[in-house]
């Protein structure tokens, strides 16, 4: 299936300029269309709709003439309006379907406005662990042998010309009979299987409370044990990370247009400094949006192009690195911080620029869709921008191959996704994950 331009493009343009909209013409255009053209038409005049109503917001902002609000409104309706006229035609193609969201996703790519979203499934690609492991380890520690009480005290070596100082455990404080008591009760859910994501922040939350920042710099240790490398994931969202050219906006843009992640370790950085790609990671210091260039991008300068990483939930690299500003969420007491009201730094940010962008979409890999927190952010772009989809690799849940699933079992198991704007790429196996991103060059 080839999504494309299509060679009736002067009637597509013909039924978009008309004042009234006929279903009837709508789904003759479509009919004798090939349907990843009718597709690529459809998709190209919504993305037209939000763009021309990103404009109309911009020249008012600068305090041009009053935009018409009821005006703002048509372009929403309008692009409600052909998603819901396209649908059945979509449904019909059943599995076909991931063949028309590739398709648009390319073209979208290669004009760097896609971005991708990275949960836990890209850290577990690479040999690393599940967020309920991380919680399960962390926690079993604590609860087996508390914490070291340490001080800094002067080497022999050490000379008045130059103080050596050495790191040296005095003590153990074990964990309060009340957090170990809910400590075990956590630890018995998670070794059931049966640990939600409000228990595992309760987890979280347990170790948080006992060892404050400390608590990061034990949660690197297990991110990067073994010397863990970047995964068949990261390199393949590195491959596609290169500058691209972008002749309609007039010169180099990143591969990716950004690259967002809720994972804390720098395996996606990684890899970019693998492939020779100038990046920055970019998390909470404080209350600033801070950035970690790697040496490619140092030397381009602080406005020079490069691939930016964004870490929601926090960052630690693998080097020796200050984490005592860095701002982690973990623990509940944390996601309630950041998520308690409306999104706010590095979050809102990530919000406005990509996912309630009405020009720009996000391609979501190895997220499991568990944390409402993300769902939620979903779902407020859904809903001020009807028609306007992110998409997501997610492994098939019928009990078939995902080939031979029936138009209904598609569109049953998208649902879900579907009402939070989301159109899934469903595949059988997690080993396809690298090769369909890489369909994306």
């Amino acid at each position: 299936m080839i999504v494309g331009p299509s060679k009736r493009r002067r009637d597509w343009v013909s039924f978009f300029a008309s004042r009234h909209w006929q279903p009837e013409a709508f789904a003759r255009l479509v009919e004798a269309d090939e349907i990843g053209s009718a597709f690529f038409e459809v998709e190209t005049q919504i993305n037209g709709l939000y763009r021309a109503r990103q404009l109309a917001h911009a020249r008012q902002r600068q305090a041009g003439p009053p935009v018409d609000g009821e005006h703002l409104g048509e372009g929403a309706v309008k692009a409600r309006w052909l998603t819901a006229s396209f649908e059945p035609f979509r449904a019909a193609l059943g599995p076909r379907q991931r063949d028309l969201d590739l398709g648009l996703m390319r073209w979208i790519r290669r004009a760097s406005c896609l971005s991708v979203v990275i949960g836990a499934g890209a850290t577990m690609d690479a040999g690393g662990p599940s967020w309920a492991e991380l919680v399960r380890r962390l926690l079993a520690h604590l609860a087996e042998h508390g914490r070291d009480i340490c001080e800094m005290r002067l080497t022999p070596e050490s000379t008045p010309d130059n103080l050596e100082y050495r790191r040296v455990v005095t003590g153990r404080e074990r964990l309060p009979a009340d957090a170990a008591s809910r400590a075990r009760a956590v630890l018995a859910l998670i070794d059931a299987g049966t640990a939600d994501i409000e228990t595992l922040m309760e987890g979280a939350q347990i170790c948080h409370e006992f060892l404050g920042q400390a608590l990061f710099t034990d949660l690197t240790g297990i991110l990067y044990e073994g010397q863990r490398r970047p995964g068949a994931i990261h390199r393949a969202i590195a491959e596609l990370a290169a500058p691209i050219e972008v002749t309609d906006r007039g010169g180099l843009f990143p591969g990716w247009d950004a690259i967002i992640t809720y994972n804390f370790d720098d395996l996606m950085g990684e890899a970019l400094d693998e492939a020779g790609v100038a990046r920055a990671a970019y998390a909470m210091r404080g209350d600033q949006v801070a950035g970690d260039p790697n040496q490619l991008a140092r030397e381009r300068g602080p406005h020079g192009l490069h691939q930016p990483i964004y870490h929601l939930h926090g960052y630690t690299p693998r080097r020796l690195f200050l984490i005592a500003k860095v701002q982690f969420v973990f623990a509940t007491s944390q996601y309630t911080r950041t998520y308690g009201g409306s999104p706010a730094g590095i979050v809102g940010e990530v919000f406005a620029r990509c996912l309630a962008n009405p020009v720009r979409h996000a391609l979501y890999v190895g997220c499991s869709f568990d944390d409402e927190a993300m769902n939620e952010l979903l779902r407020q772009a859904a809903r001020a921008l009807p028609g306007r989809y992110h998409y997501a690799l997610l492994r098939w849940p019928g009990d078939g191959r995902f080939a031979a699933a029936t138009a209904d079992e598609v569109a049953l198991a998208a649902a879900r996704y579907v009402s939070m704007g989301v159109r899934p790429i469903w595949f059988d196996d997690f080993g396809e994950i690298p090769g369909l991103i890489r369909c994306l060059a």
